[in-house]
């Protein structure tokens, strides 16, 4: 029977710590490692075939290292653009910290219990809240507010009176219109309209506003007009601090800002 090699295996034929050998296999981006000692060390991999104990890794740190978001079926392809958008940008920052993201079927609500986390993107609130009564495990929402108990969950959402000071700074004051896809969760929706004096929300069925326009979402570059001024939320960062709130909430921290604008 051929010897099953073990990571200290690796880290002694590659001449590195067990550590090193660890974050070449997570992909770990934040630690400075050589691109040299990471191609000797997956040469090493290779050579030895070996296998990183997923199992017994979970086993060890009572997790799985998986995400679950969900995500509601749409027929614009503008909101579904934007959707893919968000769920690459998530899925590329969460695998930098070592974990894997996966689409759940929206349909179903049912208890889930083989995932560490479950996010939520531009649902309605009473999705969500059904989501949390049925599961026993943290819940983030991304670009939706609840008007609930704060402590059982937490918020990430687009800062929409940052981008209307951008907006107001550029245009002298605020004589345009905010355009965006229209929101699935009803508070998200009343905050914009809040916030921006003049609001279009676009959908399949909507005509596209004349005079000065403002927006913030990429999948709609190609639907407004080319002088139009976009103003990006930063998706790395939104989702880094998603990923931050996913570690507050893994962790049961007490006493931190559940609801964060980015």
């Amino acid at each position: 029977m051929s010897k099953k090699y073990t990571i200290r295996d690796i880290a002694r034929q590659a001449g590195v710590s067990v550590a090193t050998v660890s974050y070449v296999i997570n992909n770990r981006d934040d630690q400075r490692i050589s691109e040299e000692t990471k191609k000797k060390v997956r040469q090493i991999i290779n050579l030895y075939d070996y296998k990183p104990n997923s199992s017994a890794k979970s086993l060890a740190t009572n997790k799985t290292y998986t995400a679950a978001l969900y995500l509601t079926h749409e027929d614009s392809l503008y909101k579904r653009s934007e959707q893919l958008y968000v769920a690459e940008t998530l899925a590329a920052v969460l695998k930098q910290h070592g974990y894997h993201l996966f689409l759940q079927d929206g349909n179903d609500l049912n208890q889930i219990d083989y995932t560490d986390v479950i996010l939520c993107y531009d649902t309605t609130a009473d999705f969500f809240c059904e989501l949390g009564d049925k599961n026993l495990i943290p819940l983030i929402a991304i670009d939706i507010l609840i008007d609930a108990p704060l402590p059982i969950f937490f918020q990430v959402c687009t800062d929409y009176r940052k981008q209307k000071e951008q907006a107001d700074a550029h245009f002298g004051m605020d004589n345009y219109v905010y355009c965006c896809l229209t929101p699935n969760n009803e508070e998200v929706r009343a905050l914009i309209c809040d916030t921006f004096r003049s609001v279009s929300f676009i959908d399949k069925n909507h005509d596209i506003p004349t005079g000065n326009i403002v927006y913030g979402q990429p999948s709609m570059q190609t639907l407004l007009p080319s002088d139009s001024l976009y103003l990006p939320c930063d998706a790395h960062s939104k989702m880094e601090q998603v990923f931050s709130c996913m570690e507050l909430a893994m962790n049961r921290v007490p006493d931190c800002t559940h609801l964060c604008f980015v």
